[in-house]
C-alpha cells in the first residue's frame, strides 16, 4: 500500500537524518581533538521495484558514513620538540604497547610526550614507532642513510648484544621500535667516520702539501687532533699521509682493497728511561745503560747481547732520545724512518721500509708500554706494529750497506762512486768519497750512505732527489718525470750489500733489472707514474677520478679500544674516510685558486649528558648532549596508503589498515610522495564549526519534514480505518 510505503519512507528519513546528526555531534565534540578527521554522512535513494505504472511504491533513503582521513588539517605551533605534525601525505606508525606487541595503527595525532619509562606516547595512549639508527659497520646488506656526510644504518642491539639489521619495509616489533629517550644515556662515542670537502689547488707545485685537520674521539671520549696531509705528486694526483695524536701507538691507512697505503707509529717518553730498561725493534733489543765506558751501538757484553743505549750523559728526555736514535741508525735498516719530535720518536714507514714490530713493555718511561691491551686479561702487552706498505702499490728500490770496505763502489747512471781516497790519477767518470775520518777511522755505513747521497747531488746525476739516505739504507724513489735510473747489479761492488727492487703488483721483486729502475709501473692493470699509487686522482674538470684510500686504523696506548675493525659498532671499528664521490664535486676537488676546506663532519663524541632531542623534516631524531654534540638515533617513518580513506577507525583517533586501504608503505618523510614532519607543531582537527552548525540546521529541518510525513500518513490511515 502506498500509504504504508510513505510511512516507511518517513521512518527511513528519520533514521538517515539521525545518522547525520550523530556525525555532526561527533565532529563538534572533536573539534579540538589533535589530528581528528571530519565524519561525513551522504545519502542515497532506496527505490522499490514499481509493479504498476499507475501506482507509486515509496522506497526511502539510506545514509552512508565516511571520514575524510586524507584531509590536511591546519598546523599550529607548540613548545614541545616531541610534538609532531605531518604536512602532506602520510601517517605516524604507532602501537598500543611500547614493545611493539600490541595493536599496530596509524594516526596524525602527533602530540607525543615521554611516559614514565621514557617512551614517546600520544594522548591516545599509542606509542611512536621508528627505525633505530647506528653507525654503519660496513655490512653491505644493511639499509643505510647518509646524514651530514656520515653513514648510518637502520639497526639496533637486541638483549643479547647482537646486531639486528632492520628491513625498512616491514611493520612489526622486530623492525620498528618504540622511541625511548631514557636509554640514550651520556656515554662517549668513538669516531667511526670522517667526511670532508676541500679544494686541493691545481696550481700547487709538485711536492707541495696541504692539510685537512679534524677532531676524532676514542672509545673513552678523548678528543684527538689529527691531520690528513695531501702532497701533490703529478699534475692531477695527490698522495696522503696522516699525523699521529698523542696516546696512539700506530695509525694505518688502507686502500679500498684493504692494502696498507701508509703506516706511522711513535714512541713517546715521559721521563729518561730507567737503567736496564729495554725496547725491542724487530729482532734487536736496545738496553738503556748508564755507563760512560760504553758507546752507543756497542754490545753490552758479559753474555748480554743487547745493544747499548748509553744515557750516562743524558740530562733530559731529548738527550736520551738522541742517544737512542744513534743506536737505531747503526742497527736498524732504513733508519731514516725514526725521527725525534720533542719528547717522542715518530716512525714514518717509508716505501722501502720493512715491517717493524716494536715492544715497549720493558720501558715504563714510554707511553706505548701501555699499548695492546689483551682482551681476556685486560693487561697491556706494550707491543705494536708499523706495517710495511703493500708491495702492489709501490715502485722503489733500496740498497742496504751492511758493511763497506775501502774501494767498494757503486755505479749510478754511468758514474762510478768509490769509497776511498782520491788517487793521483783519478779514473774517468768516477767520484771518490772519503772512507775515513781525520783520525783515519772508517766511517760507519750510515755516514757513508749520507756522503754517497751528497756526492750524487753534486755529480750531476739526473733528478738527484730520487736518492735518499735513510741510515745505512740508500732509498731509490722514482718520480713521475725523468728517465730510468741505471744501476746495474754488476756495478754494485759493496762488501756486504742487500739489494731489493719492488715494482707494482709484484711484477718485479728482488735484484735491479738490467734496464734499470723505471718511473713506470703497473697497478690493477693500469700504468702508473712515479713511486706509489696516488691516494686520489682527478679528472680534467677537477672532480675525483679515482679515490684509492678509504679506511684508517688506530692502535691506542691510552686505555682506549683499538680501532682495528675486528669488533663492530663503535668498539674497534676502523674510521671510514669519506673524501667525496668519483666524478662529482661533493668532496675533494682539484681546481684553481687556493687551498680551502668547505666542510668537515665526523661522528663520535666526548662524554656528555643527554639534553634533549630534535626531529628534522625528514623524520631523523637527533639526540643533543650537554657538550654540544649531536647524534642521530632514529628515523620516524611515514606510512602511506593507496586508499587512506579505506582505513578503519578505532578509539583514540587511530586507524588500522584494511583490504580497502591496502597495505602500508613505509617511507622516510620528504621522499617517495610522503610529506614532511614538522617539529614543535600539531595538526588541528579538520572540523569547521560554521559548516557543522549549518549542516545541523539542514538536518534538523529534514528530520522535522520526515516526521511530518509520518504524521500525515498516520492521519490518512486513520481516515481509512474510519471508513469501516
Amino acid at each position: 500500500m502506498s500509504i504504508l510505503g510513505a510511512l516507511q519512507a518517513g521512518v527511513s528519513g528519520l533514521g538517515a537524518q539521525s545518522s547525520a546528526m550523530g556525525a555532526i555531534a561527533d565532529n563538534i565534540a572533536n573539534m579540538n581533538t589533535i589530528g581528528y578527521k571530519t565524519n561525513n554522512v551522504s545519502f542515497s535513494t532506496l527505490v522499490t521495484k514499481q509493479v504498476s505504472s499507475s501506482k507509486y511504491s515509496a522506497g526511502g533513503v539510506q545514509s552512508h558514513t565516511s571520514q575524510s582521513i586524507d584531509a590536511q588539517g591546519l598546523l599550529s605551533s607548540v613548545s614541545s620538540t616531541t610534538s609532531l605534525a605531518v604536512s602532506g601525505n602520510g601517517y605516524f606508525v604507532v602501537n598500543s604497547l611500547n614493545n611493539g606487541e600490541g595493536t599496530w595503527a596509524y594516526t596524525r595525532a602527533g602530540d607525543f610526550l615521554k611516559d614514565e619509562t621514557g617512551y614517546l606516547v600520544n594522548s591516545g595512549g599509542y606509542y611512536a614507532q621508528a627505525w633505530s639508527l647506528m653507525p654503519w659497520d660496513g655490512t653491505d646488506s644493511a639499509a643505510t642513510i647518509e646524514i651530514n656526510g656520515i653513514m648510518y644504518m637502520k639497526a639496533y642491539k637486541n638483549d643479547n648484544g647482537e646486531t639486528v639489521y632492520i628491513n625498512d619495509n616491514i611493520v612489526d616489533e622486530n623492525n620498528l621500535r618504540g622511541i625511548n629517550l631514557s636509554n640514550i644515556g651520556g656515554t662517549a662515542t668513538p669516531t667511526t667516520q670522517i667526511a670532508f670537502g676541500a679544494n686541493l689547488p691545481s696550481g700547487s707545485r709538485i711536492g707541495e702539501t696541504h692539510s685537512v685537520s679534524t677532531l676524532i674521539y676514542d672509545s673513552l671520549g678523548n678528543p684527538n687532533n689529527i691531520s690528513l696531509n695531501y702532497t701533490k705528486e703529478t699534475a692531477n694526483s695527490w698522495g696522503l699521509n696522516t699525523s699521529i695524536p698523542s696516546g696512539a701507538a700506530a695509525i694505518n691507512l688502507y686502500t679500498n682493497d684493504g692494502m696498507v697505503y701508509s703506516s706511522i707509529g711513535q714512541m713517546e717518553f715521559t721521563e729518561i728511561p730507567a737503567e736496564g730498561s729495554t725496547i725491542k725493534i724487530n729482532d734487536v733489543t736496545f738496553e738503556f745503560v748508564n755507563n760512560k765506558a760504553l758507546t752507543n751501538g756497542s754490545q753490552i757484553g758479559n753474555g748480554n747481547t743487547n745493544i747499548a743505549v748509553n744515557i750516562s750523559e743524558a740530562n733530559s728526555i731529548r738527550d736520551a732520545i738522541e742517544a737512542f736514535l744513534e743506536s737505531i741508525e747503526l742497527n736498524i735498516r732504513d733508519a731514516g724512518r725514526f725521527v725525534r719530535d720533542n719528547n717522542a720518536i715518530k716512525i714514518s714507514q717509508s716505501l722501502t721500509g720493512d715491517k717493524l714490530s716494536i715492544d715497549c713493555s720493558g720501558t715504563l718511561a714510554c707511553v706505548q708500554s701501555a699499548a695492546a691491551i689483551d682482551k681476556s686479561s685486560g693487561l697491556s702487552q706494550g707491543t705494536f706494529t708499523v706495517e710495511a706498505i703493500d708491495n702492489r702499490i709501490k715502485n722503489c728500490a733500496s740498497i742496504d750497506f751492511d758493511t763497506v770496505n775501502v774501494n767498494d763502489s757503486i755505479a749510478i747512471d754511468g758514474i762510478n762512486f768509490v769509497f776511498g781516497p782520491t788517487p793521483a790519477t783519478p779514473a774517468a767518470n768516477t767520484v771518490y768519497i772519503a772512507y775515513t775520518d781525520n783520525n783515519n777511522k772508517p766511517y760507519t755505513p750510515n755516514i757513508l750512505v749520507d756522503k754517497l747521497v751528497k756526492a750524487i747531488q753534486e755529480a750531476g746525476v739526473s733528478e738527484p732527489e730520487r736518492f735518499v739516505a735513510s741510515g745505512k739504507t740508500l732509498q731509490i724513489i722514482p718520480t713521475s718525470t725523468g728517465e730510468n735510473i741505471k744501476i746495474p747489479n754488476d756495478g754494485i761492488k759493496i762488501t756486504d750489500a742487500t739489494v731489493e727492487y719492488i715494482s707494482g703488483s709484484n711484477e718485479v721483486s728482488g735484484d735491479i733489472p738490467t734496464d734499470g729502475i723505471s718511473n713506470k709501473f703497473t697497478y690493477d692493470e693500469v700504468e702508473q707514474l712515479g713511486s706509489k699509487v696516488p691516494a686520489i686522482m682527478f679528472n680534467s674538470d677537477g672532480t675525483p677520478k679515482t679515490i684509492n684510500v678509504e679506511n684508517m686504523e688506530i692502535y691506542w696506548a691510552n686505555g682506549a679500544q683499538d680501532m682495528t675493525g675486528e669488533v663492530k659498532l663503535g668498539d674497534g671499528v676502523q674510521i671510514r674516510i669519506n673524501m667525496g664521490e668519483e666524478n662529482v664535486s661533493t668532496g675533494l676537488t682539484n681546481l684553481s685558486g687556493g687551498f680551502s676546506t668547505s666542510y668537515i663532519n665526523q661522528d663520535g663524541a666526548t662524554f656528555g649528558s643527554y639534553a634533549g632531542v630534535t626531529v628534522g623534516d625528514d623524520g631523523v631524531v637527533t639526540a643533543v648532549f650537554s657538550n654540544g654534540e649531536t647524534r642521530p638515533i632514529a628515523i620516524i617513518p611515514l606510512a602511506t596508503f593507496v586508499n587512506a580513506n579505506g582505513m578503519e577507525a578505532l578509539n583514540n583517533n587511530v586507524w588500522i589498515a584494511t583490504t580497502e586501504s591496502g597495505n602500508p608503505l613505509l617511507t622516510q618523510a620528504t621522499t617517495g610522495g610522503a610529506g614532511e614532519i614538522v617539529s614543535s607543531s600539531l595538526e588541528s582537527s579538520t572540523v569547521d564549526l560554521a559548516t557543522e552548525f549549518s549542516n545541523m540546521i539542514v538536518v534538523q529541518r529534514a528530520y522535522s519534514a520526515a516526521g511530518k510525513i509520518m504524521t500525515t500518513a498516520d492521519e490518512m490511515l486513520q481516515e481509512l480505518t474510519n471508513l469501516v
